[in-house]
């Protein structure tokens, strides 16, 4: 009995089909793992908060507040909404809010060197003015 015209005999498998067969499986079951490490709850954001709360205690000096009050306001604002978020048991929302809150209080802390900055500058300039003055009116006698 012939064989029919699209019958192809089945070859043995190649070591490169093997292989090529084994990563497809090796990437499944790695998709797999990811996806049930994605369903894991993720832990506190207890080092989150600490480090936002000691931000935004350093940023709250005195001279801060008065040159970056709404920076400063910002970041508070977030670190209360950061410890609402934890104690209602939403730690990713929670771990986002410690983080910006940190990053507000640091600008914050860095607008209130500005202007400090800026305040030194200008009393040099006022200085270095007044001492040409100075030199000027002596010169001229």
């Amino acid at each position: 009995m012939p064989f029919p015209s699209n019958f192809r005999p089945r070859r043995a498998p190649t070591p490169s089909r093997t292989l090529g067969l084994l990563g497809l499986y090796g990437l499944v079951g790695l998709v797999g793992l990811s996806a049930a490490g994605c369903a894991t709850p993720p832990p506190p954001p207890d080092a989150q908060m600490a480090v936002a709360e000691a931000a935004v205690a350093r940023a709250g000096s005195v001279s801060t507040g008065e040159s970056a009050p709404v920076e400063l306001r910002l970041a508070t604002s977030k670190l209360a909404e950061a410890r609402a978020a934890q104690a209602a048991g939403q730690p990713l929302r929670a771990a986002r809010l410690a983080e910006q809150a940190t990053l507000d209080a640091q600008v914050a802390e860095l607008h209130a060197q500005s202007v400090r900055s800026r305040k030194a500058a200008q009393e040099s300039e006022d200085a270095a003015r007044v001492l040409r003055e100075e030199i000027n009116r002596k010169s001229t006698r």
